[in-house]
């Protein structure tokens, strides 16, 4: 039996579910205090979640992960044969995990109307001696820190909102018409893009987005039958 080791809130962790359950693969959660997470460096040395553990082989990162799911259940494949497809699902599913990423960051969570409308989710693996303001208080600064750093958090509201836009777009143009991100069938492409589009959707800014992209929204429907979360 697999453990995974994850923080609900996380759209990585969410990737990880979502290629278990299409691999119809049955898994324990072990969900993850975050003040305790140097309690699990066997798990994972760094404290980084999402991290598996199988027997006596552990994995961390989501990417990794994949791959060892990939290789050990090759049923119902997320990896495709073609290496040339193999390419383009490679630099889709890292520029969903590394890019849409601090997009969801960005506005889920550094941007306070949406991180209050979220803070339930993230206290679930807080310290439970923590009141809802403080843990919103060190969600903002955890997050605002992170994407100054990285870039998006030095944009205005108005750039990041049309950036975001435009991922929409481009997402809607790959799968009209019941398409995929890569080739013509469901791929890791599409289950790193769903978790971090499913965390966009929890911003006002996102699901006002996606009203204007009936094409994603039906692609986020088929994956949630085939790989729920």
């Amino acid at each position: 039996m697999i453990t995974l080791y994850q923080f609900k809130s996380s759209p990585l962790c969410e990737k990880v579910r979502r290629i278990l359950n299409f691999k119809g693969i049955e898994f324990d959660i072990h969900e993850v205090d975050r003040a305790q997470t140097a309690l699990l460096k066997d798990v994972s040395p760094f404290g980084k979640f999402p991290a598996i553990r199988e027997g006596e082989q552990v994995v961390c990162d989501s990417t990794d992960i994949a791959y060892y799911l990939e290789d050990k259940y090759p049923e119902k494949a997320l990896v495709p044969a073609d290496a040339k497809l193999k390419a383009h699902m490679h630099i889709m599913e890292d520029w969903a995990d590394e890019s849409l990423y601090f997009y969801e960051i960005t506005m889920r969570v550094s941007w306070e109307h949406n991180a209050r409308r979220n803070i339930k989710k993230f206290m679930e693996t807080m310290p439970p001696t923590l009141t809802e303001e403080q843990g919103l208080s060190l969600v903002l600064s955890g997050s605002q820190q992170l994407v100054a750093a990285q870039g998006l958090g030095r944009k205005t509201r108005e750039q990041v909102i049309a950036d975001a836009n435009r991922h929409f777009q481009s997402i809607a143009a790959l799968v009209e018409d019941g398409g995929w991100m890569v080739g013509d069938s469901i791929t890791l492409a599409d289950i790193s893009a769903i978790a971090e589009v499913n965390c966009l959707l929890d911003s006002k800014e996102g699901q006002d987005l996606l009203a204007d992209y009936p094409a994603v929204a039906d692609w986020i429907n088929r994956i949630d039958e085939m790989a729920p979360a």
